[in-house]
């Protein structure tokens, strides 16, 4: 039996990432799926609703138990580039995105809220292994932590600026680990070394 409503969220996400939200419309998604506006209607009523239920479907991809590691702190920024090559469409509409709709902006305060909290305990807990320096001001690895988490949210159109500009994106793993190099130790920097050789 046919799933109409996965069909047109297959279809919303594959036009969301190719053309942007913006440049996406309902009969768009409708033509895609091969149904009449008016039946997308039937399960959709705005586009705002296509991309709450892209977002729910998603669920919450990035684990938040704390990495322990430099390991486990590489694959939760391999995890988050992931993200956001998958979900390009929401990340590049971010902002629009979270004041056209209260309920994904609700989500996106509450995501931004755990994961910085998370990126931050993670900092921690490698300065108590010896991997991450002492703070040179209060609130630093709070702060490392929320700028990891806001390149992550513009990382989608960052890179259209850069790719527009001709030049090469360096891709979001790369760009973590040069905000968190200062503050590994020589230890630090031995193990993440030795993992990006592998």
């Amino acid at each position: 039996m046919r799933d109409t409503r996965q069909e047109i969220l297959d279809a919303a996400r594959r036009l969301f990432n190719q053309r942007g939200y913006n440049g996406v419309s309902l009969q768009d998604i409708a033509r895609s799926v091969g149904i009449s506006k008016g039946n997308l209607s039937y399960h959709f009523q705005k586009k705002e609703g296509i991309a709450e239920a892209l977002i729910a479907e998603g669920g919450d991809p990035l684990p938040l138990k704390t990495p322990q590691t430099i390991g486990e702190l590489d694959l939760v920024f391999l995890d988050i580039q992931q993200v956001v090559q998958d979900n390009r469409f929401f990340f590049l509409s971010h902002a629009q995105l979270g004041q056209i709709s209260p309920e994904i902006g609700r989500k996106q305060r509450a995501r931004c809220r755990e994961i910085t909290e998370n990126l931050e305990q993670a900092l921690v807990s490698l300065h108590a292994a010896g991997l991450v320096r002492d703070e040179d001001y209060s609130g630093e690895y709070a702060h490392t932590a929320e700028l990891l988490y806001f390149s992550s949210a513009y990382w989608a159109s960052f890179s259209e600026l850069k790719r527009a500009g001709g030049e090469e994106n360096m891709g979001y793993r790369r760009h973590a680990w040069c905000v968190v190099h200062p503050l590994l130790t020589q230890q630090g920097r031995g193990a993440l070394e030795k993992l990006l050789r592998l």
